[in-house]
């Protein structure tokens, strides 16, 4: 039998395929201010208490560009110390779809 012996951690990250379905670039910002029901499930799922503006913020501190009509790889973790990190890397593994947006899991980063 093998023992680890050195650290181990329960960290994780999950990759996500983003997809702007707009005319026009839009950014983290944008998602998280269009989805105010994702910090809603989170914090009814998980116990917290996080607020939608502290998750702006967080998207804020961590913005990235969807351009206009594109699908881009996106990797949010738990890890990253981060609350749109913490949020989204759990939140969104069931996909979903707003009024400019498309979201859909990719894989698990371990």
């Amino acid at each position: 039998m093998r023992i680890k012996t050195d650290f181990v951690t329960n960290s994780s990250s999950t990759a996500f395929i983003i997809t702007n379905t707009s005319d026009r670039d839009l950014d983290l910002v944008a998602f998280v201010k269009e989805n105010p029901q994702l910090v809603e499930e989170w914090n009814s799922e998980y116990g917290y208490d996080y607020t939608q503006e502290e998750l702006i913020l967080s998207a804020e501190q961590n913005n990235e560009i969807f351009e206009a009509g594109n699908s881009k790889y996106t990797v949010f973790g738990d890890e990253d110390g981060t609350t749109v990190g913490q949020v989204f890397d759990y939140i969104l593994r069931d996909g979903g779809q707003s009024k400019n947006f498309t979201w859909r899991f990719s894989e698990y980063l371990r």
